[in-house]
């Protein structure tokens, strides 16, 4: 991947990496005008088509139901396209790993119930 910049938008902060995948890598960011906290989600310009394109055409289409983040920003940054959103809790595999890898039944029960 190229040099990830310091700053993204000349706004964002970019802190720790919270995940990444096969094309993208997103990032703990610090709206530094502001204070918002916000995940930024970097992918090289090089990947063909952008994953990181059609996931700000899908969260836009989609508006801010229930467990959608909002998008805050989408552009072009350096050598990148950047896709800034507003950052949700924990994901269900940080709270399995915090639980010692483990659900009950009931929290299990209780996922189920939301998937649905």
């Amino acid at each position: 991947m190229s040099k990830v910049p310091a700053r993204v938008d000349g706004r964002f902060r970019l802190g720790n990496i919270l995940g990444s995948g096969s094309y993208a890598v997103v990032y703990h960011a610090r709206n530094f005008l502001n204070d918002d906290v916000v995940a930024i989600k970097l992918e090289p310009l090089t990947s063909r088509p952008s994953s990181v394109e059609r996931k700000y055409k899908i969260l836009k289409r989609l508006g801010n139901g229930v467990g959608i983040p909002h998008v805050i920003w989408f552009s072009r940054e350096s050598t990148f396209h950047a896709l800034a959103l507003e950052l949700l809790g924990p994901s269900l595999h940080d709270i399995f790993k915090a639980r010692n890898r483990q659900f009950s039944l009931h929290t299990i029960v209780n996922i189920g119930d939301q998937l649905v």
